[in-house]
């Protein structure tokens, strides 16, 4: 019902599933968009659904900039530490001959990224990577749902960022999508495909593919031109040499230096420039 009265009024049926059962009930009901499907309670996205999600052309909004490049390097990091951790650990409860616990063996398996014998979870950030990569190959219709957040002294996006600031630039609104773009390159996708992942599928998604997404006469003149070719190497899209919005050349070095912050603990706003 929740489908049908979006559909009716002309709006995009979208979810944000947590589990494999809620986003193939999703699927099912007819919805147009999935956010975060890479996410989906640390399980593998099976073949079957993948199937549906394909064969009903359902946009795959995924959160690549916080599982690949930089981000992605620094959870290797976290998980190699946490393994080294558990080895010691494990030394001594072969000492005190005590078993872990069911609750103690999940965080092993999501910090470590290491799957339990005989489980079907793994380590959350593997997963999504997984999940991510197996969308990609079987041929969806992938954009970036990149998460981005207004930062303040109050608070971020995520755990990890509070415990290393300087993690923080994948997160950054705009920057986030660069980074985005990269990884999908990253996860196997061609220059070409990333790029037309970001814009048109990003135009298919927001349901107005008629209005921008591509360079087409009578769509809107909102455009970045590069210095060096992207299609060579996916980071030249951080070449920009210029910037048309509306037709209209933008002088970027008149903007604002840092976005607006939200102070989240205060709940005001504050410009940095």
């Amino acid at each position: 019902m929740i489908v049908e009265e979006t559909h009716r009024r002309g709006l995009v049926a979208e979810t944000h599933a947590t589990s494999l059962e809620g986003l193939r009930l999703s699927v099912l009901a007819g919805i147009d968009l999935i956010q975060h499907p890479d996410n989906v309670g640390n399980r593998t996205i099976t073949d079957e659904l993948l199937d549906l999600i394909v064969e009903r052309g359902i946009v795959c909004s995924m959160l690549i900039n916080q599982f690949t490049g930089p981000s992605w390097q620094f959870h290797v990091r976290n998980m190699e530490r946490a393994r080294e951790d558990l080895a010691e650990a494990e030394a001594g409860e072969r000492q005190r001959r005590i078993p872990p616990t069911t609750a103690e063996i999940r965080r092993r398996v999501q910090d470590t990224g290491l799957p339990q014998p005989g489980s079907v979870m793994e380590g959350r950030w593997t997963t999504k990577r997984t999940n991510a990569k197996k969308l990609i190959e079987a041929g969806c219709i992938v954009t970036v749902g990149t998460d981005n957040t207004l930062f303040g002294r109050g608070g971020v996006a995520a755990d990890f960022l509070r415990e290393e600031p300087e993690n923080m630039e994948h997160q950054l609104p705009g920057l986030g999508t660069i980074f985005a773009i990269e990884g999908l390159v990253e996860l196997g996708m061609t220059p070409s495909e990333a790029i037309v992942a970001a814009t048109k599928n990003g135009a298919i998604a927001s349901k107005a593919l008629d209005e921008y997404g591509t360079l087409e006469v009578g769509k809107a003149a909102d455009i970045v031109v590069l210095d060096v070719d992207p299609l060579a190497d996916i980071s030249n899209i951080r070449r920009l040499s210029m910037v048309i919005k509306g037709g209209r050349i933008i002088d970027t070095d008149a903007l604002p230096a840092n976005p607006i912050a939200l102070d989240w603990a205060a709940g005001t706003l504050e410009r940095s420039c």
